[in-house]
């Protein structure tokens, strides 16, 4: 019977061999991006020795700065995770508020937002669940739901 290698078959052996396979294939490929960046500023460097020495300083300078930058570039490409699907950036959640003006001399704007929550909870019986919070708002109250559900049990 033939004998595999020592440790090729468990899950932490495979793990490291297609971690290290990416990793290769990702250093392959930023090569191909990278390598041409680097083959043109070595060239450029090279061929601007007869400058002034001013010159030739703030060419270095630069040179030095975009390779710098080539560089991190070159290392987040490489490092980067590549299995994992970048976030989405989170939707905003619609606003499914219920809003209650009240006239400037109610008798309400002087009660805290929580009073009005309970007051309302009590009054909605078997459907209390459905308001979630009270909100004060320049002019009255904002009923939140618990769901976009629910909205609609609170107009009714």
């Amino acid at each position: 019977m033939a004998r595999k290698g020592p440790g090729t078959d468990g899950p932490l052996q495979t793990a490291l061999l297609e971690s290290t396979s990416t990793a290769t294939i990702r250093a392959s490929e930023g090569q191909k991006i990278f390598s041409p960046i680097a083959v043109f500023l070595d060239k450029h460097r090279s061929q601007t020795t007869g400058l002034a020495p001013h010159l030739l300083r703030a060419l270095t300078a630069l040179s030095d700065d975009l390779a710098q930058v080539a560089q991190q570039h070159f290392n987040a490409y490489i490092s980067a995770p590549v299995k994992k699907p970048m976030p989405l950036a989170k939707q905003p959640l619609p606003d499914n508020r219920l809003f209650i003006h009240l006239p400037a001399n109610h008798v309400a704007r002087k009660m805290e937002a929580y009073t009005i929550y309970f007051s309302l909870r009590s009054q909605l019986n078997s459907n209390s669940a459905a308001l979630k919070e009270v909100q004060a708002i320049k002019t009255g109250f904002a009923l939140c739901p618990s769901s976009p559900e629910a909205l609609l049990a609170l107009k009714t």
